[in-house]
């Protein structure tokens, strides 16, 4: 299948490097500057001494199309907590109560226009699913306000309590063109084949690699191949897309090998009037929302699109605020059938006004090589106040990309956006310049994508290609093995709503650990230069009686096992599936 949609409507970009303003993260990080604090951090919600209700409803699937419109779902979730987390409010629980078995339920209604449902939901719950005909309502695509209200009676009351929320269902008409849906269950995509000849949408979570276009794909097209070979289902051209005709190559190359590709518009971009002089005029290209326009309208049909980049390290340019969600609404009034994601690089700075104009939340935390307290770019001190040392406010481990993707989950819990927001994961594949003295090593580079999964990520795209090649201990040495593991082992775990998951930290190693009724799934990377040994019961298998038959090494480097328990070396990894 060949792309041949003319390309003429699209303004030319060019990308402007490095720092834009006086400020990265809202600090100050040149020499002839003064500390000034930056401000701009989240605020944790307070606690509360007595029980809260976070009620919260949303849709199985966003969007839902035509054909879906019979075995369509919303998810409810009724969890009783102690911070003021948004949209908690207070609940009077029957005296004496302390555990989920006695706290009764909750009759939940969802209300979409004229259709209505009812359930019982058990208090205390999450993730329960209630069906809902909505063949009633036109496919637009103007997003359904919903209404989901929760009365709540127990025997010590006279009268029932009342709780109230609110939703958005997207309902769209069915299209034979590209269509990415998210799984609000998990945070997972679903997508069609990338080759456009048509199937059914089936869990996907994207594997990687942000790649330069004017430097790299514009003069070798055979990288693609390459990333192919390597496992890789994803690629993000870095714009500026300049040569559109070698541009519209790229995507015929892609689509011909199957393989999804994320649209950028981060850049700059230049419009040029020649008249007796040349007019030109410089913008962030996804601020200007007739240049967004014209992008989404010629490429928003192609078969392997999977989701629009807008916002690209917004925060730490200090764009304004409503720059991203304006660019949203516009893209979800043309398109929808795709969802959008921007780039974060600050640690703690206006998280949250940048992430309303987002569905994806990436960080892009590059923590191998840094000097975290001195910048050997402008030769200053590094502080949460000042400095610019290449990865804001970290400490120079692997650790730091750990705590970045849970901080993002965290807060996206806090906001009420746990279910309609996801995160995803940039593992650093790069360094030897600037403020990275060294690149990754392909164990590295494993552990940073394994403790993101552990963590909540639901993709990853390394920056950037190329990287490292050479035997197994490289990055892209490395890949070809891990990829087609997070395929076939991981991601069955990572995209089943009933799977349980939890973490573990024990002595400096990290730990996800996933249940899907019949089996385990344990990843496993110590955070740590140093030895160490955790016995099964730290990272929730305690009821392993026989290491030999109960548990299946997939991968380990400089890591095993043993009947007891797990041992590292520095920098050990390990991907295990376990069965009682």
């Amino acid at each position: 299948m060949k792309y041949n949609k003319s390309l003429s409507a699209v303004v030319a970009v060019s990308l402007v490097q490095g720092s834009l303003g006086q400020t990265w993260c809202g600090k100050n990080y040149m020499s002839n500057q003064s500390v000034v604090p930056p401000g701009g951090q989240f605020t944790l919600p307070l606690y509360s001494n007595e029980p809260l209700l976070s009620f919260r409803c949303a849709p199985v699937f966003r969007p839902y199309l035509e054909e879906d419109a019979k075995s369509a779902a919303f998810i409810v979730d009724t969890p009783i907590v102690y911070d003021w987390v948004t949209g908690a409010e207070p609940i009077l629980l029957p005296s004496g109560s302390s555990s989920s078995a006695n706290l009764g339920s909750v009759d939940v209604t969802i209300s979409i226009g004229s259709v209505h449902t009812t359930a019982t939901v058990p208090l205390n719950a999450t993730g329960v699913q209630i069906p809902i005909d909505i063949s009633k309502l036109e496919a637009q695509k103007t997003a359904y306000n919903v209404s989901c209200s929760a009365a709540y009676s127990t025997a010590s009351t006279s009268k029932s309590q009342k709780f109230k929320t609110s939703a958005s269902l997207l309902y769209l008409p069915d299209t034979n063109a590209s269509v990415t849906k998210t799984d609000l269950r998990t945070g997972a995509l679903w997508v069609r084949p990338a080759d456009g000849k048509g199937g059914a949408f089936v869990p996907f979570i994207p594997q990687g690699f942000y790649v330069n276009f004017d430097t790299y794909l514009a003069k070798n097209l055979s990288m693609i191949d390459q990333l192919k070979a390597d496992g890789f289902n994803t690629i993000h051209p870095i714009p500026p897309y300049d040569n559109l005709p070698i541009f519209e190559q790229v995507i015929n190359k892609t689509i011909n090998d199957g393989m999804y590709i994320v649209y950028d518009m981060r850049s700059y971009v230049t419009f040029c009037h020649l008249l007796s002089w040349l007019l030109i005029s410089s913008f962030r290209n996804y601020q200007n929302l007739t240049a967004v326009a014209q992008q989404v309208n010629t490429y928003a049909s192609i078969p392997n699109l999977l989701n629009w980049e807008t916002a690209h390290e917004p925060d730490g340019n200090s764009d304004p605020h409503n720059a991203a969600q304006e660019t949203y609404d516009l893209i979800y009034q043309m398109d929808g059938y795709h969802p959008v994601s921007i780039v974060l690089n600050c640690e703690d700075y206006n998280f949250s006004p940048y992430v309303t104009g987002a569905d994806i939340v990436i960080h892009d935390a590059y923590p191998i090589g840094i000097n975290a307290t001195w910048s050997p770019v402008w030769n200053t001190t590094c502080t949460p106040d000042f400095g610019h040392c290449g990865c804001d406010n970290c400490k120079g481990t692997l650790d730091d990309v750990k705590v970045r993707v849970q901080t993002f989950k965290d807060r996206l819990n806090i906001l009420g956006f746990d279910r309609t927001k996801s995160v995803w994961t940039t593992p650093q594949a790069f360094g030897s310049g600037a403020y990275w003295s060294t690149t990754p090593t392909g164990q590295e580079w494993t552990a940073l994508g394994l403790t993101s999964f552990s963590h909540g990520a639901m993709g990853s795209k390394s920056f950037q290609y190329p990287t490292t090649t050479g035997n197994v201990t490289t990055i892209e040495g490395t890949a070809v093995n891990v990829t087609v593991l997070i395929k076939q082992v991981i991601q069955p775990f990572l995209v089943d709503p009933t799977a349980t998951h939890a973490t573990y930290n024990y002595q400096g190693v990290d730990a996800g650990l996933w249940h899907n009724s019949t089996a385990y799934l344990l990843l496993v990377s110590n955070m740590v230069n140093g030895s160490a040994y955790v016995p099964w019961g730290e990272v929730g298998l305690g009821w392993i009686t026989n290491a030999t038959t109960q548990v299946q090494r997939i991968l380990s480097v400089s890591q095993n096992t043993n009947a007891t328990g797990l041992n590292f070396r520095p920098g050990g990894i390990g991907i295990y599936t376990a069965t009682p």
